[in-house]
Parts: C-alpha cells; structure tokens; sequence
C-alpha cells in the first residue's frame, strides 16, 4: 500500500498522447532571484497570491457564508472578530481570512457543491473554501510586534472552525429569524418560490455536512494548529467514490501542520512519507513534479474539493474542482520561499567569543545526537529525508496514531471497484473494500487525468518561459486499540515510520513532534519523562528563550488545554541520548538550532 503517485511508470500515466504533455510540463523552478530585502524570497505581491489564490476548494456559496450569521446571535460568523477566535487571519482581499479562496468553478459536473437556490441560477456562481495558506502562515507576537512567517505552521482550529460553522448553517435553517435574514441577504429576487429552492439547497449543503461528521466518528479535540488531514481526506474520498455504506474511520489522529519552505526538495512527503515527491527530468532543469501535484490535488480534495466518480471513467479521468494549473503556478511560487532566520528583536546569538564558542559546541552536539536523522539545511535537490521506523518499546518512538491509521483504514470502493489501482495500468483491480490510502491514490490520479487540459495548457506556458501567478479569486466497548497496534507494527509496512526533515528554520515551527506534543524546542531536548504533560495553547507570544509559543495561563489567548494522556497525544519518544546532557550542553545545542 503506497501513495506514491508514480505516473511516469509502472500503472501509472498511460495516458494516450502522455509523452506530449509530460514533455510540456517541464517546471523551470528557481530561475527568479528574489531581492535580498525579502526576507523569505517572496515579494509583496507573491504573498498576496498565496493568501488567496483558488485551488478548487468550495466550502460554501460566497453570498452564503457572507450572510451568515453566528449559532447565537445576529453577528456575522465571517467578521474578524469571529475567525480570530479560530486563529485565522486577517486576509489582504475580498474582505475574507487569510487563506479563504473565491472559486469560481463550473459546477456542471460536480456534485455537493452544485446547488441551485434561486430561479435561472447558472453554473458558475461564486464559491469560498480554503487554499493552503489557512494551514501554512504562521505569526509570532513579540513584545507587541507582529512577525509573519510565511510557509510556517499556523495556529489555525480547524475542528472548532468546522464545528461552529455546521451549527450556524443549522441555526439558519430552523430559526426563523435567522432563514429570514439570510434568504434577503442571499436572494437577489426575494420571493417564497426563491425561498423554497434556497431551503432545500441549505438542507443539502447540511446533510452533506452531516455525512462528513458520521464518518469522521468520535473525535478527540484537537486545539490549535492540529488537524486529522489524513482521517479528513481518507474520509472525503469513501464519500466520493459513491459506495452506499462507507465505513466510519475516525479521525482521530491530529497532526501539527509542517512548514513548507524547501518542501519541493523532499524525496517524500506527508508526516509518514507515504506521498512520493517524485520527478520526471526532462533535460537542463526543466522536469515534471507530479508528486507534487498530486499531493496538492489529494489536500484540495480533503479540504472542500469536489469530485464526481463514475464507473469505467477510462481515460477520461474524474471531473473535480480541483484547478490543476493554479496548483503547478503555486507549487512554482512555493519553491522560492526561504526558510525564515533567527529575528535580530529576539537577540544576537554570536554577537560574544563566548556565545561563538557555544554554538561551536552546539553544532558538535547536534553531530553527535541529531545528525544520522536529520539535516541543518536541505542541500542539494532532490533531498532523501530519513525515515524513522516506529517499533514498540523503542524508547525513540513517538506517538504512531497518524501511521497506523494511514495503513489500516478500509471502506468500499464504490465506484472505483474493478478498475485498476492507481486508475491507469493493467495490474491490480479495485475489489469491493480497499484501504482508503490506495483509494485516495487512485482518486487522485482520476481527477488529474481529468484535468490533463489544464496542466497541459500551463506546463505549456511554464516550457515557453511565461507560466504567470497564481489566480485569485456514545456506548462503551471494548477498546480495540492495543490490537490495532500490535497488528500495525507486524505489518512490516515502511509508512510505519515518520520522516526526519532538515531543520532549516526549524525555530519558527513550534510545537515540535508530529502531532504537536511538545511546545518548545527547550523541552523537545529534556528526557521525554520530563516534559511538560499538559500545557496551555492558542496564543501567538512567542518565548525566545525557549523557543516556542508561550504556555503562561495568562498568555493572551491560551484558551486549549493539550494533554498528552489523550490517546494520539503522547509527547514520549524522539530522546536520542538528550537526557544525557547537562544544561549548559543543552543551551548550546538549543541556541545551535535557532541559527538554522
């Protein structure tokens, strides 16, 4: 069971006509030197782009999500103040968050999101969803100044988010008031006959939601800047291939959200390195990453896409929402984004002898404890990060919830059964219960080969030099778990295991570990018995000292309690001797690390 996209081979791309479009999808990356006065390579103008260009995701018709209104009162669930309390952003256009989208898809071939709620309604009627920039744009607050981190880690609750927005479409829909305010604020044309046709495409957009949730099943809390991206997408895709009883898989394993810079350069991708970032060179440095745009078009899938599955689709592919040419025009912006560097207001690291000296002796340690898993920079391109297998009782080990789930999760196939793995090929057929990792790969590998027009048409205009920007617009049971466990690590599965990136701006990513266990890199150096087993969340005030967003209780919004008896929560494991260090030891690896 491997996502590894690989469409240059194997059942991969065998597309007629595919040595054409792989010949024009030759991606010429890195040949804009940004100014040195951007910190982090990207321009004003590249940022704005990033914070709300369309991938395809659709969340909620845009006059919709304009007029609606909070689960308990009359104010406007989309106003700042109510996104803040989610940790979202403000956003630079459209008076929307950071990283919400306009889409304006044709919805003559979707599904969910094809909702008509007045008469002579057409098929392009503006949508909001997301685009990568929600998850991926952190901000630390430092004695009162802001600092953007673009690529980084947000804070973004995107459960409570989810949670609060089901129940204000559920208030709008029984609340009187409330359907009266929305339907003169939505309807152009206000009567009873509009009324009726914008009740029942709030019924669908609910009960789709509804859908989502049962599968999703019982779930912990999240809190900040954590989310089940794998339980979400695995669940999307049960939907989407039309199967009558998908499985409930819970999404139950929250992970923190990486950083990006430099992610172009990984040899794999995704916490557990199941998503292949491959390649196909095409002479000089131009050359094809469709590992990329396939990991992009499975995250516009789980966050809002739509996808319409058909039985025997062939080579016409799965139509979708997904926008395949601004996801390579994204992907070529995301590959000038620089790490971030340590911020002069947090104070000079070797402005002393003494302070060079320690980092001296900090690059030793890091040799001697960190080096054989992970690297400082990412060096040459592609990068061959290290993956560290998960096995029980090794003292290393973290938390393996996110793994194991990503290899044991199964539901019916839908339509999908009978067709080849990974859409295209002779090999393998689809039965009638698949795991959802395999499922997602071949969904995925549907809806680009549905989309093989647009990546046709803007690989062309990259191959010519002219590729232009992003486009904007409960019962008890028996606990099952211990045996699920046992049965993950006996499968000798090599996506049992995390990767161990380079750790270029590693200071800027807090918290540390996979799923965000650990709230400092102080901390993440102690024994793991003596890291903190609760601490608060939420705020953006960062500690310099120890390298993390503070965890004061009276920290201006530390409102989420972590715990790390939670199951999926565990903060034990990645020790690698640090307990062995003294403190002055540990300052010196510590300050070495936020040089990087």
């Amino acid at each position: 069971m491997k996502l590894t996209l690989n469409m240059a081979g194997g059942r991969g791309f065998a597309l007629a006509g595919a040595a054409s479009l792989l010949a024009l999808s030759a991606c010429q990356l890195g040949k804009t030197a940004a100014p040195p006065d951007w910190p982090q390579g990207w321009s004003p103008d590249d940022q704005a782009r990033w914070y709300a260009a369309t991938q395809g995701s659709r969340l909620m018709p845009l006059a919709w999500f304009r007029a609606l209104e909070r689960p308990t009162s009359t104010e406007p669930f989309g106003d700042m103040a109510n996104m803040s309390r989610y940790r979202l952003l403000p956003g630079v256009q459209n008076n929307l968050p950071l990283g919400f989208a306009i889409d304006d898809n044709d919805d003559s071939d979707l599904t969910v999101s094809k909702l008509r709620w007045f008469a002579g309604q057409g098929p392009k009627e503006q949508w909001v969803g997301l685009n990568c920039s929600a998850c991926h744009t952190a901000e630390l607050n430092y004695r009162g100044q802001a600092m953007r981190i673009d690529g980084g880690p947000s804070l973004f609750d995107f459960q409570t988010f989810i949670v609060d927005l089901d129940a204000a479409l559920k208030a709008t829909r029984d609340d009187a008031g409330k359907f009266d305010r929305f339907a003169k604020a939505v309807l152009k044309d206000d009567n009873e006959a509009n009324r009726t046709l914008l009740r029942d495409a709030l019924g669908k957009l609910i009960a789709w939601e509804e859908k989502v949730e049962r599968l999703n099943g019982q779930q912990q809390p999240y809190g900040y800047g954590r989310v089940d991206a794998f339980g979400h997408i695995f669940n999307k895709v049960a939907l989407f291939n039309g199967a009558p009883n998908p499985s409930v898989n819970a999404a139950d394993a929250p992970v923190s959200y990486p950083f990006l810079w430099d992610i172009y350069r990984h040899d794999r991708l995704q916490w557990n390195g199941i998503v292949t970032n491959a390649r196909l060179p095409l002479g000089g440095s131009r050359y094809l990453d469709y590992g990329a745009m396939g990991r992009n078009t499975g995250e516009v899938i789980g966050v809002f896409g739509d996808v319409a599955t058909k039985p025997g689709n062939g080579l016409g592919g799965y139509k979708s929402s997904v926008w395949a040419d601004n996801l390579i025009r994204l992907e070529t912006q995301l590959a000038h984004l620089k790490a971030p560097r340590w911020p002069a207001a947090f104070g000079a690291l070797d402005d002393t002898e003494a302070k060079k000296q320690q980092l001296d002796e900090g690059k030793t340690l890091f040799g001697q404890k960190c080096a054989s898993c992970h690297a400082p920079q990412p060096g040459s391109e592609p990068y061959k990060v290290t993956m560290v297998t998960l096995k029980p009782d090794d003292r290393n080990a973290t938390d393996p919830w996110m793994a194991c789930n990503a290899i044991t999760y199964r539901s019916a196939t839908g339509n999908m059964q009978g067709i080849p793995k990974g859409y295209i090929g002779n090999g393998e057929k689809m039965g009638a219960v698949e795991p959802l990792a395999e499922q997602l790969e071949t969904l995925v590998k549907g809806a680009m080969i549905g989309k093989k027009g647009q990546i046709i048409a803007q690989t062309a205009r990259v191959f010519f030099g002219a590729g232009g920007r992003p486009r904007v617009v409960i019962e008890e049971v028996p606990n099952p778990r211990p045996l699920i466990l046992q049965a993950c690590y006996a499968a000798n599965s090599p996506f049992m295991a995390y990767k161990a990136r380079p750790l270029d701006g590693i200071w800027a990513t807090a918290p540390y570990l996979h799923n965000g266990s650990v709230p400092n890199l102080y901390e993440l150096l102690l024994p793991p018995a003596q890291r903190s087993k609760t601490f608060r969340m939420g705020t953006r005030d960062y500690d310099p000292v120890l390298a993390g967003y503070s965890t004061q209780a009276n920290a201006p919004g530390n409102s989420f309690t972590f715990d790390t008896a939670v199951t999926g929560n565990s903060n034990m494991g990645h020790d690698y001797g640090v307990g062995t260090l003294t403190p002055e030891q540990r300052t010196a690896l510590l300050n070495y690390l936020k040089t990087l």
